[in-house]
């Protein structure tokens, strides 16, 4: 069975010339799906966490969703077309993306089980996790999160520093 960086690998090298909505669909759809017994901590770490820990953003009506594995892999894909794949190779952006994860876990409380990972709406900020029991959603207002009144604000802080770190590892 090919591990889901192949299947991500194998997919981005298929797409003659995919549209920036049906790429985003896909990969989110391929890292959201991740079986979380297929990922393989890199060598030297044990990995502890959510297997898969992401968080999307509405922004004017597009999606930005930042995905972290637990294999070290994080990237940041755009609704509108274009992103970051491989951001986990900097040690900063594996860092954060394993604090992440890790938060992510200790609040799993407050998601709710989900097969399904649905977009946010416009003022909203969804997180979803992947764990060895199942799939987990949870959404939030980002003013609430901003202002650090939710339960989840911990988490969205967590989020906004992984973004930070993949924006900085790869500078336009």
């Amino acid at each position: 069975m090919p591990s889901w960086i192949d299947a991500l690998k194998s997919r981005l090298r298929s797409a003659a010339q995919p549209n920036g909505p049906e790429i985003y669909r896909d990969l989110r759809s391929l890292a959201l799906g991740v079986d979380p017994a297929s990922i393989d901590a890199p060598d030297g770490e044990s990995w502890s966490g959510a297997a898969v820990a992401a968080m999307e953003l509405n922004i004017d009506g597009a999606i930005a969703t930042i995905v972290t594995i637990a294999d070290g892999s994080t990237s940041m894909y755009l609704s509108s077309g274009g992103g970051v794949i491989g951001a986990g190779e900097h040690a900063a952006v594996r860092a954060v993306a394993q604090r992440f994860r890790t938060v992510a876990a200790e609040l799993r409380g407050l998601f709710e089980r989900s097969a399904t990972f649905p977009t946010p709406e416009a003022g909203e900020v969804r997180f979803h996790l992947r764990m060895l029991e199942g799939g987990f959603t949870a959404a939030a207002p980002e003013s609430s999160l901003r202002s650090g009144r939710h339960a989840l604000a911990a988490l969205y802080a967590a989020g906004q520093d992984v973004i930070t770190e993949v924006r900085l590892a790869t500078p336009d």
